[in-house]
C-alpha cells in the first residue's frame, strides 16, 4: 500500500512539473483570442472552470466559442500552465498514451477519467508538454491565421500542420471557400471577403479528413472607405450596366478556376516603375454621374503617362490578353490556388494568352482604353472570384507567408527560379 502511494505521488509530481505554471506575476488580466482558444482550452490553460470564464465574459449564447481576435477577461486567480490538448477517436487514452510514451493511468488521472479503457470519441485530452494549450481541429498539430483580427476586403490566410501526410483539408469562412494547398503534412490556404463583406464575427470551419468539423468565430474590425463621385463622358459614358455584366460574366469563368498549387515564388512587386500617384484605392464607394453609391472600386489605380511599361509583379500564367469593351486593353494572370491579378485600360498588350511570366516580364503599356477617364493602370487582385485589396496583399507580405507555410523559401524578386 505504501509503495502504491509513493508511486502515485511521483506521478503527480511529474505531471505538475511537466504542466509547468507561469509565475503569477506574469499572468495577464486579459487574453487576445487565437485560433484554438476555445472555452475548454482556455479553462485548462489557466486552471479555471468554463463557467468562471463565461461569467467574466457574458454572452447570450454560451455554446458559441470566443471569437478569434477579441480580447477576453480572465479571473483574478487564473494561472497559466503549459501542455498539449488533442482530440482523437479510436482507442482513446490507450492509443494516446502509447503514442506519446506516457503511463496510461497518468493520462486518465490528468483528464479526470475513471478508466482509461473507454473510447473518448474526440473528447479533448490534456497531455503534459511545454506548448500552449489550444483546442485545434482534430487531425491538426498547429494552426496559425495571417491576422489575429480580420478586416473586410483583404486576403486572409491560414497555415499549419497535420498529424499525417496527405490529409484532405476543407475549410470555409461563413460559406466562402478557402483554397487549401499542401506539401507533406504542411498546409496553407487563402480566402477573400470583398469590400462589401458584412464583417462581424463569421465562423471559420475546418475539417481534416473524416474527423468532426471544427468551428470558431473570427472577429472582423471596422474599416473606413473613401467615397468618390465620377463623371463619365464620351465613349466611357456609353458603356451601360448590361455591357459590364456581360463582360464580368465571361471573366468570372476564368476567375473561379483554381490551379491546385501556387505559381509564384516571390513577394509581389508593384507592376509599374514610374508612377505619378495613386488616384483611387481599393474599396472606394463610387457614384457615377450623380447616381447612388452602389459599387466599389475593385482595384488600385496608378496614374502614369501613356505608354509607361506595365510588368508582371510575380510568376504565373497569362490566361487572357486582349482588348475588352469595359476594361479596355487587358491582361489577366493566374498565380495559382484561385489567385488572379488583372491589368486594365492598356494602350498596348504585349503578353499572350498561355504565356508563363516571371516578375518583371513586360505585359503591356499604360493607356486610357475602355471605361476610363485618363491615362492610368487599374490593378486588381482576386481570390476565388472575389476582389481583395492588392496593396494590402503587398503590405501584409501574404505571398511569402503562405509559401513559408508549406516550407518553401520566398525568393527575392530578382532571383526567380
Amino acid at each position: 500500500m505504501r509503495v502504491v502511494i509513493i508511486v502515485l505521488l511521483i506521478l503527480a509530481a511529474t505531471t505538475v512539473s511537466r504542466l509547468g505554471n507561469v509565475p503569477a506575476a506574469m499572468q495577464p488580466a486579459t487574453q487576445t483570442v487565437q485560433a484554438g482558444d476555445t472555452w475548454t482550452a482556455l479553462a485548462l490553460r489557466y486552471g479555471v472552470s468554463v463557467d468562471e470564464l463565461q461569467a467574466a465574459n457574458p454572452h447570450f449564447n454560451k455554446a458559441r466559442q470566443p471569437a478569434i481576435g477579441r480580447e477576453i477577461d480572465l479571473p483574478d486567480h487564473a494561472v497559466e500552465r503549459s501542455g498539449t490538448l488533442i482530440r482523437t477517436g479510436g482507442a482513446g487514452v490507450l492509443e494516446v498514451a502509447a503514442l506519446h510514451g506516457l503511463p496510461v493511468w497518468e493520462v486518465a488521472r490528468l483528464n479526470s477519467l475513471e478508466s482509461p479503457y473507454r473510447p473518448t470519441f474526440y473528447r479533448p485530452l490534456l497531455l503534459p508538454g511545454d506548448g500552449t494549450i489550444r483546442d485545434l481541429p482534430p487531425g491538426m498539430t498547429a494552426l496559425e491565421l495571417s491576422s489575429p483580427m480580420a478586416s473586410p476586403g483583404r486576403a486572409l490566410g491560414l497555415r499549419g500542420t497535420t498529424t499525417r501526410v496527405g490529409e484532405t483539408i476543407t475549410a470555409n469562412l461563413d460559406g466562402l471557400p478557402v483554397s487549401i494547398f499542401s506539401v507533406d503534412n504542411r498546409f496553407a490556404g487563402i480566402v477573400g471577403t470583398g469590400a462589401f463583406y458584412r464583417g462581424g464575427e463569421p465562423e471559420l470551419t475546418i475539417q481534416v479528413g473524416d474527423a468532426p468539423a471544427w468551428v470558431q468565430p473570427w472577429a472582423f474590425a471596422e474599416r473606413e472607405w473613401e467615397y468618390q463621385e465620377l463623371t463619365l463622358t464620351g465613349q466611357a459614358a456609353e458603356i451601360d450596366q448590361q455591357a459590364r455584366d456581360e463582360e464580368r460574366a465571361r471573366l468570372r469563368e476564368i476567375w473561379t478556376a483554381v490551379t491546385p498549387q501556387p505559381l509564384w515564388l516571390t513577394q509581389f512587386e508593384t507592376p509599374l516603375n514610374d508612377v505619378l500617384g495613386i488616384t483611387a484605392n481599393y474599396g472606394a464607394r463610387r457614384s457615377y454621374n450623380g447616381g447612388p453609391y452602389l459599387t466599389y472600386h475593385e482595384g488600385v489605380d496608378f496614374s502614369a503617362y501613356g505608354g509607361t511599361p506595365v510588368y508582371a509583379p510575380a510568376a504565373g500564367t497569362v490566361v487572357l490578353a486582349e482588348p475588352l469593351y469595359v476594361r479596355g486593353g487587358t491582361v489577366i494572370i493566374d498565380h495559382g490556388i484561385g489567385l488572379y491579378s488583372g491589368y486594365y485600360h492598356l494602350s498596348a498588350v504585349h503578353a499572350t494568352a498561355g504565356q508563363t511570366v516571371q516578375p518583371g516580364d513586360l505585359l503591356g503599356e499604360v493607356g486610357t482604353t475602355g471605361l476610363s477617364t485618363g491615362n492610368h493602370l487599374h490593378w486588381d487582385l482576386l481570390v476565388n472570384g472575389i476582389w481583395v485589396d492588392a496593396a494590402a496583399w503587398q503590405q501584409d507580405g501574404l505571398a511569402c507567408w503562405l509559401l513559408e507555410g508549406i516550407g518553401r523559401a520566398c525568393l527575392p524578386p530578382s532571383e526567380p527560379e
